[in-house]
């Protein structure tokens, strides 16, 4: 039976798209999309331009992994989107970037909050730092629907429509798992970010200060850092560390990570399956056994 949408009296016959292998599926089952303030922040900003039942049919795309591909670069958001027909849809989103000087303006006022620094060390968004950004004239996230340029390859006179929808959705997955991304779509990589950072640190202290020491060259000969290796015997109490893969859980997940299994469970095992070889190699032992891989 067909359905009825929007201001003027036509039928929409729902039709079932194409399965994509490998797709993107969302990670949100049912319910809302984004956990943290900025994803839910960009899936308010996207209803509040009132797109109305095709946000709803990007969500049911979004959740059946019809994003077939998903790119999320400076000022522009590339992806496929399979839908009915037999060839996937060319998608893009585009919002204007900041200049340097515009995002120089924003560190140097970021580096007056010492609070602010560090929760985006720790890949946290503080929930006042749109403040920072309006301080300057700016706004992180779109303000009109306008400010958002959206193409779709389908034949839909409608934009956005459902495919350009679904990639909304992701994004505000991605966006949920590295806030960096927002500030990427702004012009702004998270490293040309942290190093901004810290040279508008660097420039509000003395000359004289420095943030870090320069360090002390290594001298050229082994042992005369680390001295005679052969003499030194594996410690009685070697045992392996308490607590694996401590960097990719400093990292976070991945923001595509579309497999059954945990991307962090995984990479967990992965390192303590090498620490515990590296431990019986120290200790001249056969490894006993490991955890299922």
């Amino acid at each position: 039976m067909g359905r009825r949408y929007g201001y003027y009296d036509y039928w929409y016959e729902p039709a079932t798209p194409k399965e994509v292998r490998g797709g993107i599926k969302a990670q949100s089952k049912r319910g809302a999309f984004a956990r943290k303030w900025w994803g839910k922040r960009w899936i308010q900003t996207l209803e509040s331009f009132r797109i109305g039942a095709r946000l709803s049919r990007g969500r049911s795309y979004a959740r059946r992994g019809q994003v077939a591909s998903l790119e999320i670069g400076k000022g522009k958001v590339s992806a496929r989107v399979q839908g009915t027909r037999s060839g996937a849809y060319r998608v893009s989103v585009k919002l204007k970037t900041f200049s340097k000087r515009q995002w120089r303006q924003v560190t140097e006022r970021l580096v007056e909050q010492p609070i602010f620094t560090a929760q985006l060390l720790g890949n946290e968004m503080p929930e006042d730092i749109e403040t920072i950004f309006e301080e300057v004239g700016l706004s992180l996230f779109p303000k009109k629907s306008r400010d958002l340029q959206t193409e779709c390859s389908c034949p839909d006179w409608s934009n956005p429509c459902k495919h350009i929808a679904a990639v909304f959705y992701l994004m505000a997955e991605a966006f949920d798992n590295d806030p960096f991304l927002l500030f990427r779509l702004r012009g702004m990589d998270r490293d040309e970010f942290m190093k901004q950072l810290q040279d508008s640190a660097g420039s509000s202290m003395p000359d004289n200060t420095k943030i870090m020491p320069d360090p002390e060259p290594l001298p050229g000969d082994p042992t005369a850092f680390w001295g005679d290796i052969k003499k030194y015997e594996p410690l009685p109490g070697l045992s392996s560390v308490p607590l694996h893969a401590a960097i990719p859980k400093r990292l976070g997940p991945l923001p595509f990570w579309r497999s059954e299994r945990d991307f962090i469970s995984e990479m967990e095992t992965i390192y303590q399956n090498s620490s515990e070889r590296a431990e019986s190699q120290a200790l001249g032992v056969e490894p006993s056994s490991y955890p299922p891989r």
